[in-house]
């Protein structure tokens, strides 16, 4: 894995990392949603994917599909979006990864001049340091 110093910004809950930065994650849940940018708002807005919206009040309205992961740098849930694309590469990844176990990467490749997300499956673990005490001393 090959990461700055500095990590913050795969820390958070939108992460973008650069060309060649992996961020680990455990998959939790994804959603279909409609996308579209708010003018008013100057940020992307979510709607549930059946519903009416005003085609005058967003613009580039697309269907996306939010991935909700933990993202280990953080130690937090954060969230992922996909294209259709996308989740046909994360999908066949996570099979992989039921199959066979190891550890889900994140990251994301150049295609062209975009940025696309990119998944894949590295054979270590996750390691997990866990404080061994008993209940007696719990309690």
């Amino acid at each position: 894995m090959n990461l700055k110093t500095d990590n913050r910004h795969l820390a958070r809950y939108r992460p973008r990392p650069e060309e060649g930065e992996e961020i680990p994650i455990q998959f939790i849940e994804m959603e279909e949603k409609i996308a579209g940018w708010s003018p008013e708002l100057k940020r992307t807005i979510y709607l549930t994917a059946p519903c009416n919206y005003d085609p005058d009040k967003l613009k580039r309205v697309r269907e996306v599909f939010l991935l909700k992961v933990y993202n280990w740098l953080l130690d937090g849930i954060s969230v992922i979006e996909l294209s259709h694309t996308e989740r046909i590469q994360f999908e066949d990844v996570l099979n992989d990864f039921l199959l066979y176990g190891g550890e889900l990467r994140y990251t994301r490749k150049k295609q062209g001049k975009k940025a696309i997300n990119h998944f894949r499956l590295e054979d270590r673990p996750v390691e997990v340091r866990a404080k061994r005490s008993s209940l007696e001393e719990i309690l």
